[in-house]
């Protein structure tokens, strides 16, 4: 049996602490270079002001032509870490359709390249805060409100931000964010390919914690899946490992219940495909940056970790038993691994949210999503209860597959519902 070509797995792929107590956000003495400013004429925007701060920082301040006296400061999300891609300020997750039209609404927009790329939580906190007092600079008046936006990891940057200095925003948008925390996030890619190493020994080059630079492309990523889980007549049950790595609790790979998980020419199938490899991807090309961040200490641990079952994740019934044999199999032969301390330490810091809401945070999610999976907002939600703050956390759960995968006006109505929410006061129903 051969496998079709996966479609979906294209489109599956391409589509952290700051201290300062200042009204606008940490001082930039010193540290702003000269800025471009452009007048585009057409369009919603009156003036766009370009600049960089140190190090290497660039930021772009969107002043619209009729500016309703509010700002809103985007965190973008993970990017690869250089020199896989540039610092720059360019599009990602569409959100330069989704600033425009905010920019129609009368908001003033401001975000940041940040310094660095890769888990670039910490700088990115410091460079998406320091935006206030830029973008303040640039209009006649300080803004009536300030919100922050963010995407992915720009969504956990913006639930750090807002909870260190909630006397300073009014609001949060965190969009299928990792708002459970960098560790619970590092934590499940770690294990996807933990137990994909288990299942399909020798398939990837290196392991959890150590893998060769310059990482293999994702054409060679996705034909080395696909190889490994095509049934063979030496081996009819090579699917079976997708299976189990999708059933085991701690690595529920997210698929689109479309058509049979049976089927490799479906939907369902499909997605889960493209589930394992954005997960094996990310580790692929993030493992060095976050192993270096850790001055070259294992970021990941699974030394008390028992795989269990979940939510099968089977074509039929009658094969979830094989499955969850497989599973607790796994216990005994997966390779194991040990964090240090300071490795951990440096996760929670950069960053784990303490559900410590003093204001409206809207959180919007992927039901399915491949990268950081639905489970982070589960997380988020149970620090809220801790916290005593679900009052002010609002979480809406979008039925798609994909990592971001929102349309302009879903972003556009999500963020008002936040909007109205700070003017009124009242916690909108769902």
């Amino acid at each position: 049996m051969r496998f079709p070509s996966f479609p979906l797995l294209a489109g599956v792929l391409l589509t952290a602490a700051c201290t300062d107590r200042s009204a606008t956000g940490p001082s930039l003495a010193g540290e702003v270079a000269a800025a471009r400013v452009t007048s585009p004429g057409v369009g919603p925007w009156s003036r766009i002001v370009e600049g960089e701060t140190g190090p290497g920082s660039l930021y772009a301040l969107y002043i619209p032509q009729h500016w309703n006296g509010a700002a809103i400061y985007y965190a973008h999300g993970f990017r690869p870490p250089v020199p896989y891609a540039p610092i720059a300020l360019n599009d990602q997750d569409n959100f330069f359709e989704v600033r425009d039209a905010l920019g129609q609404l009368g908001y003033a927009f401001a975000y940041s390249s940040f310094s660095e790329n890769g888990l670039a939580e910490k700088d990115g906190a410091q460079r998406t805060h320091q935006l206030r007092g830029l973008l303040t600079s640039e209009l006649p008046t300080p803004p009536s409100r300030n919100y922050l936006a963010g995407y992915s990891l720009g969504a956990l940057i913006s639930m750090e931000i807002a909870e260190k200095h909630p006397d300073q925003y009014d609001g949060v948008l965190a969009m299928c964010g990792a708002v459970g925390g960098s560790p619970l996030e590092l934590q499940y890619v770690g294990d996807v390919r933990a137990l994909f190493d288990y299942y399909y020994p020798g398939v990837l080059p290196g392991n959890v914690i150590s893998v060769p630079v310059p990482p293999m492309s994702v054409a060679e990523l996705q034909a080395r899946v696909i190889a490994a889980i095509t049934p063979t007549a030496a081996n009819p049950r090579a699917t079976f490992g997708l299976y189990a790595i999708a059933s085991t609790a701690q690595t529920p790979l997210a698929y689109a219940p479309v058509g049979s998980l049976g089927d490799p020419s479906s939907t369902a199938f499909q997605s889960l495909v493209g589930s394992l490899v954005t997960a094996l991807y990310y580790q692929l090309i993030g493992t060095p940056d976050v192993v270096d961040r850790t001055h070259d200490h294992s970021p990941y641990a699974n030394r008390d970790t028992t795989y269990t079952m979940g939510t099968p994740a089977v074509p039929v019934a009658a094969l979830a038993p094989v499955i969850e044999s497989m599973i607790n199999a796994s216990n005994a032969g997966v390779a194991r691994y040990d964090s240090p301390p300071d490795a951990q330490n440096y996760l929670r810091n950069n960053y784990v949210p303490t559900g410590r809401l003093s204001i409206p945070v809207v959180s919007v999610h992927n039901l399915w999503d491949p990268l950081v999976p639905f489970f982070h907002e589960s997380a988020l939600g149970a620090a809220a209860i801790r916290a005593g703050t679900t009052g002010n956390l609002l979480q809406r759960a979008v039925p798609g597959y994909g990592h971001c995968n929102f349309s302009t006006p879903l972003v556009i109505s999500s963020f008002q519902t936040l909007v109205d929410w700070v003017r009124t006061g009242t916690k909108p129903a769902s």
